[in-house]
């Protein structure tokens, strides 16, 4: 069967009905139906669409694909933020003993050191975790 646009506009309709959100899950989701469809002899679309749908899965089976896909981004998401918080609290940790020692050697700039640590842990790090606590909190309940 050769696909109109219409049917096409359908297809991605209704999977953005039933939970699909993510582009590239919904242009694949779409390219797989659409090439199921194609690959058929039959010219019924209700029926051929129906079949692939069975075929996929169902609905409830795209939903769970959107679950995955938002579970995968905002794994790789907790990486680059645990990435993050390693480096400035590196920085933070380099910054505040050096600026103790320079402290208690009398030496010049320990205070501008104790207070790069300071503010890299007010500017850097707090956000950062208060971001990383938030993107938990709103995959806990996804």
């Amino acid at each position: 069967m050769q696909l109109e646009e219409k049917h096409i506009d359908f297809i991605t309709n209704s999977l953005k009905f039933h939970g699909v959100k993510d582009t590239a899950l919904l242009e694949d989701l779409v390219d797989h139906i659409c090439s199921y469809i194609e690959n058929k002899d039959s010219q019924d679309f209700d029926a051929l669409y129906q079949e692939a749908l069975q075929k996929f899965g169902g609905y409830a089976s795209f939903k769970h694909l959107q679950l995955e896909t938002n579970l995968q981004q905002f794994n790789t998401e907790r990486k680059v933020l645990n990435k993050l918080k390693f480096v400035l609290g590196s920085a933070m940790l380099i910054l505040l003993v050096l600026g103790m020692l320079f402290k208690i050697m009398h030496w010049p700039y320990a205070s501008l050191l104790l207070t790069g640590a300071i503010l890299v842990f007010a500017f850097g790090i707090l956000p950062v975790l208060f971001y990383a606590k938030y993107k938990r909190s709103v995959y806990k309940y996804s």
